[in-house]
């Protein structure tokens, strides 16, 4: 019995042994980590850098996945038998990632070299732009009352219109070495893009198992009661990030393209750069509207003042007309977030994660919200605190 009990103790101290060298091999990570920072930064960039197109493809097959299922159910489920459920559901993803594929053949085809075009043609219309600063200034000088005091005059006139020659000279030196490193960066984009591709395929065909691979760990690693609350949440966070995505992807689909027509019908030029911009920049809820309109109108005011007015009045109608009736039909309340925490949210993830972040920061923040909400809700719960948003606010 005596030798039984040693052994045990020895078993037991083997043990806390074991996660005391754990913790302090943790610690010692975690404080190398932040000691130094800048190696760290670098392991994390080249870390998301390899991960990248795996998150692009799980991103794919995520907005992919309604299009798959829309297909299913209203196409090839009503004219195959249900024993045949796999072979509809391969027909499904075949057909829709045919869509996927012309839709970005559309786009290299027509929408990129017309991007290019139109930034070439921008950069190389730098000297005129500078020229007809400089007569504005010169105007300025003579027909203005002299609104600015003469120092910043002299500051303008010495130090940022020579600053803005030196710039355009350079730009305009570097124009071709500028646009090979862009083709390159688009052919190292285009290769992650079809790694990506190529991955959502397999996510989307293993839908099932995965959902179900992810229901076994919960299972296993939580009890029966709190497995299903588990679940749950996640399929409530599921559907916060997935109303949002796939609804704000539509909307702003939907403006690109309207932009575009409305700009072609009013003659302004640049037309299909712009609508680009309007679009992707209309996917960051509340201030992606203004953070796209202030290029298009720099761009139109240096062509022409009125021009860019035009355009201003045109979106603030466009945006209008999106947070007013477009945008509340496809997304209705879909996040719940306030504008300071998607104000916060957009901060933080442009920091980080730049663009990318922007957009999923809003349904990242509001699915925390979401957790936060249902956090404090059970615990006022369970102390029988019962608040009044009127009375205790």
């Amino acid at each position: 019995m005596a030798g039984n009990h040693k052994f045990e103790s020895n078993k037991k101290y083997f043990t806390i042994s074991i996660y005391s060298i754990a913790v302090i091999l943790i610690g010692c990570l975690i404080f190398r980590f932040v000691t130094q920072w800048n190696i760290t930064q670098k392991i994390l960039h080249s870390i998301w850098d390899t991960l990248f197109p795996f998150f692009m493809g799980f991103l794919i097959a995520y907005i992919m996945n309604p299009v798959v299922s829309f297909f299913q159910r209203n196409i090839f489920d009503k004219f195959i038998s249900k024993e045949k459920k796999r072979l509809s559901r391969g027909l499904s993803i075949v057909l829709s990632y045919l869509v996927f594929i012309g839709c970005l053949i559309i786009c290299l085809t027509f929408i990129i070299p017309q991007l290019y075009e139109s930034i070439r043609e921008l950069s190389l219309q730098i000297p005129s732009i500078y020229k007809t600063l400089i007569d504005l200034f010169e105007k300025y000088q003579k027909t203005s009352s002299h609104l600015l005091p003469p120092e910043v005059m002299n500051v303008i006139e010495t130090k940022t219109l020579p600053k803005l020659m030196n710039l355009s000279n350079q730009i305009i030196a570097q124009i071709i070495p500028m646009l090979y490193n862009v083709s390159l960066s688009l052919a190292k984009w285009l290769f992650n893009i079809f790694i990506a591709f190529v991955v959502s395929i397999y996510m989307t065909t293993d839908k099932k198992i995965l959902k179900f691979t992810l229901k076994k760990l919960v299972l296993a690693v939580f009890n029966e009661n709190k497995s299903y609350t588990v679940l749950k949440t996640l399929k409530d966070c599921h559907e916060i990030f997935s109303s949002f995505i796939i609804g704000k992807s539509i909307d702003s689909l939907i403006i690109g393209v309207l932009c575009f027509c409305l700009m072609t019908i009013l003659r302004l030029p640049y037309t299909v750069l712009i609508s680009v911009i309007v679009g992707l920049t209309n996917m960051i809820p509340y201030f992606g509207p203004f953070i796209g309109a202030v290029p298009g109108a720099f761009i139109l005011f240096i062509v022409s003042p009125m021009k860019a007015l035009i355009f201003i009045i045109m979106i603030f109608v466009l945006q209008q007309f999106d947070g007013l009736i477009l945008g509340p039909k496809i997304l209705g309340d879909s996040t719940g977030v306030r504008p300071l925490l998607i104000l916060f949210s957009i901060t933080v993830g442009g920091e980080y994660f730049g663009p990318l972040g922007m957009f999923l920061g809003v349904p990242f923040f509001a699915c925390i919200q979401y957790l936060i909400q249902n956090w404090v809700e059970y615990q006022l719960y369970k102390k029988k605190i019962k608040l009044d948003p009127e009375k205790d606010a």
